[in-house]
Formats: C-alpha cells, sequence, structure tokens
C-alpha cells in the first residue's frame, strides 16, 4: 500500500487535523494479478488493488506484467482509478459515485418507547443508523443493545459486556 500517512505540524494536535474520508493518489508499478476489471498493481511500497470498471476495462485491456501509472481516489479497499496511463496511452475512467440515501424522519422516542415496552431501561440516547435506532438496554440486571426500526419494531437483541468500549461513554455517565 501506499504511504498515505498525514504530517501534522508541531504547533496542532491530531483532534485539530481533519481527516478526508478518500484521498486522491497516483502510483505506478506492474500489474501481478487480474480480476474482472480489478487488478494487484506491485509498487515500491506494495500491492494495491486498483479498479477501473468494466467500461475502462473495455477502453484498456489489462495485461500481466504490464506497467502502469495510476491516478484515483483511495478507498478503505482498493484504488478507483480515474486515469490509467501505459505505454504512451492514456485513458480516463468515470466511477459513478453511490447516491446518499437521506435519512428518513424517525423520532428517538418511538424507539425509546418500543424498549420500554419490551421492558428495558433505556440508557443513555438512541443512536441514529439509516435505518434503525441502536439502545442500550438494561433489563433483569443484564445489558444489551436493541436495534429498534424507524417504526418501533425491535429488529434484533443482543447481549452487551459493561465493558463493551462501544457503549463505554453511556456506562460510565451517571446513571
Amino acid at each position: 500500500m501506499p504511504d498515505l500517512s498525514v504530517q501534522i505540524p508541531t504547533n496542532q494536535t491530531s483532534k485539530d487535523v481533519r481527516m478526508p474520508d478518500h484521498r486522491n493518489t497516483s502510483i505506478s508499478g506492474k500489474i501481478t494479478h487480474i480480476f474482472g476489471h480489478r487488478f494487484v498493481v506491485e509498487t515500491e511500497h506494495g500491492a494495491v488493488l486498483a479498479d477501473v470498471t468494466p467500461k475502462g476495462l473495455d477502453q484498456h485491456p489489462l495485461r500481466i506484467g504490464e506497467e502502469v501509472n495510476l491516478l484515483g481516489e483511495m478507498k478503505p479497499s482498493e484504488l478507483k482509478v480515474s486515469e490509467l496511463r501505459s505505454e504512451g496511452k492514456t485513458i480516463t475512467i468515470e466511477h459513478k459515485k453511490k447516491p446518499h440515501e437521506h435519512h428518513a424522519h424517525a423520532e428517538p422516542r418511538v424507539a425509546l418507547k418500543a424498549a420500554r415496552a419490551a421492558g428495558f431501561e433505556p440508557l443513555g440516547e438512541p443512536r441514529r443508523k439509516p435505518k434503525h435506532f441502536e439502545v442500550l438496554g438494561r433489563r433483569n440486571h443484564t445489558l444489551s443493545e436493541l436495534h429498534i426500526e424507524l417504526d418501533g419494531h425491535i429488529r434484533k437483541t443482543k447481549p452487551v459486556e459493561d465493558h463493551d468500549p462501544k457503549w463505554s461513554e453511556t456506562l460510565q455517565a451517571p446513571m
């Protein structure tokens, strides 16, 4: 993987720096494996998985051993290639953005009411997710994480240890 570390100026702490979700980067190397429109490029920093999309593959057939220069958006698992250069040829690749769904309106009190109706004492505030709320609840001295759909239906209940890091802030708050 390419080195994507960020140098923090000495007059700033890590809390002062806002990290972007994705980074544009360029890499160069040799194609070592091909999986349809995804492929592995061996760089001087290690192997990188790259994606040229099926349309990009139509523009430029990939070959094992080919030397390439890539420019694109580095995601957690792969490089989304926006430009591929090889043997004097440059192709541009467009990746379609996934539509961002806006959260449907939902009331946290519906989730709290559902938790109480099921016999749980809600601890802390409900945490909103795209399609449900997560609520930490206690029933019979046992902690549980409740996944409550926006309409109040409890979809899932799972046990929580009293030292669970996901809920540590809620568990440490005065009750």
